[in-house]
């Protein structure tokens, strides 16, 4: 068996944006009856010029309009816009929560202070503004499917309010509304965004891969990445979910780079294997839908990022996840192996243990219980989306059918009754498989959603040097965090056969 899919783990880096939040003080006794008395407007501006100094406004509140004011059932909310000389500064608000009585809770302020403001002899006009917007995107086609925006506000940088347009186009070469802050002299471009944040589109992918859809291997070969019918009838049509509006596989959870460039204006992917970008769509798919799934169980904290994932841009029949890009990378030799989701989902699971436990897998057992996750993972997955008992207990059997002799072709099983330290080859792959079919039969025990709940929380307890052991206890230990200890007795039972203690 080869040595395939492996992985180099370091720390994982998250870059999350902050929005400067204060809370605020709780008035006195005598303050608190008299807020209680007006209104939510007058409240809020008599907290903030209060407190002008906190939040570094000007006590008078003079560049403070107010936008809106939303009555909930249990408090209101008063949203401010900054201005200066009576123009907005773009997405520089201000919003102050009370409570039913009038009290004042928080303060949430994107207010920015500055020094002085910019002038400028000769301010281009609106028209001239969506002329170089349009330029400073490279628009080869304008679009009408929407109505273009322009309006005259301020930036502050360093201190410093600059006069700018935002100007918003709606283009379809490249496809989008551009949202573009303008220098409002010299026409320089000084932002610029997609507003179209968020898209469907939908493509066709393998379901998890054609030998497991299809129940066998028989007449399924690769051709070098030939159609054929047989192929060709295991391609599902499916919603592609978050994209960013590009026209590109880019979005909230996968952004694909490959040599085949996969676009489309109208967010339509429907490919098959023999065009290069049918590996690119099959990737964001199961990608974007394992870490859907992993927040549907709870986690909103685990690898919640976009992840970019190298397609076609490698050669061999291996796969990877780096430390140091934080990114993966599919191989191209024998059957692609972004071709099979049980594959793509190995090495996200890599990823998501690098993301969990930085610098994971410095041990050797360690190592092997990061092979043996990204089996479970990729198995379970393939379990939830095949209803075939062909291929259940094994991982790749779509990818293995270049290099593997068996029936079902499986990259790995997990269901070979291996017992530490009996069975321990001191080969993190083959050593993976200990660990795999413990967690493995935890989902046959509990269900896929409870076994991958408890497993992902045993996570945050590991250390980069961790042992089975430690592995083990952690699971045990995160049963009683999530279920009150609910499976204890069954998951010493399950680690106890492959000779791995809970204690």
């Amino acid at each position: 068996m080869k040595n395939r899919k492996s992985i180099i783990v370091a720390a994982s880096i998250l870059l999350t944006m902050t929005i400067p939040t204060v809370m605020a003080e709780r008035g006195t006794h005598s303050q608190a009856a008299v807020i209680e008395t007006l209104d939510a407007r007058t409240a809020a501006d008599q907290y903030l010029k209060e407190h002008a100094d906190k939040y570094y406004l000007k006590e008078d509140l003079s560049d403070l309009n107010v936008e809106t004011v939303i009555s909930s059932e249990n408090g209101t909310y008063v949203r401010y816009q900054q201005t200066i000389e009576g123009a907005p500064v773009f997405s520089n608000q201000l919003t102050v929560t009370l409570d039913r009585s009038g009290k004042v809770l928080l303060v949430v302020s994107d207010y920015a202070p500055y020094k002085s403001v910019e002038k400028i002899k000769n301010k281009m006009s609106k028209e001239d503004a969506e002329s170089k917007a349009l330029i400073h995107i490279g628009a080869k086609d304008k679009g009408n499917w929407a109505k273009n925006f322009k309006e005259f506000g301020y930036m502050v940088e360093d201190g410093v309010a600059i006069p700018i347009y935002r100007v918003v186009v709606h283009t379809d070469e490249p496809f989008g509304a551009w949202e573009t802050y303008i220098h409002a002299e010299n026409g320089k471009l000084l932002k610029k965004r997609n507003l179209n944040q968020r898209a469907t589109g939908t493509g066709k992918v393998f379901m998890p891969n054609p030998v497991a859809s299809q129940g066998s291997s028989t007449g399924l070969t690769d051709n070098r990445d030939g159609d054929s019918t047989a192929l060709n009838n295991q391609l599902k049509t499916v919603s592609l979910l978050g994209l960013d509006g590009s026209g590109y596989l880019k979005g909230n959870y996968v952004n694909i780079y490959s040599k085949a460039k996969t676009f489309s204006s109208s967010n339509t992917f429907n490919f098959t294997r023999s065009n290069d970008s049918f590996e690119d769509v099959n990737t964001y798919y199961h990608i974007d839908t394992l870490q859907r799934y992993i927040q549907s169980i709870g986690f909103q904290n685990i690898n919640n990022r976009s992840i970019k994932a190298n397609v076609n841009t490698y050669t061999r029949d291996n796969s990877f996840y780096s430390p140091s890009t934080k990114e993966l990378t599919f191989g191209s030799g024998g059957v692609d192996d972004a071709e099979d989701a049980g594959i793509v989902a190995h090495e996200y699971g890599h990823s998501i243990q690098d993301n969990q436990v930085p610098g994971f897998g410095s041990s050797a057992e360690a190592g092997a219980m990061g092979e043996g996750f990204g089996d479970f993972l990729g198995a379970t997955y393939e379990d939830s989306l095949s209803t075939n008992v062909y291929g259940k207990g094994c991982i790749g059997e779509w990818d293995a059918t270049s290099y593997s002799s068996s029936n079902p072709p499986c990259l790995r099983r997990l269901d070979n009754n291996k017992v530490y330290p009996r069975d321990w080859a001191g080969e993190v792959h083959a050593d993976g498989e200990i660990w795999s079919q413990g967690e493995y039969d935890m989902a046959q025990a509990f269900g896929r959603d409870i076994a991958t709940k408890i497993i992902l929380q045993s996570h945050f307890s590991l250390t980069p040097n961790a042992t089975f052991r430690d592995g083990a206890r952690a699971i045990k230990q995160a049963d009683v965090l999530l279920y009150g200890g609910a499976h204890g007795a069954q998951i010493d039972s399950i680690w106890a056969a492959r000779g791995i203690s809970t204690n």
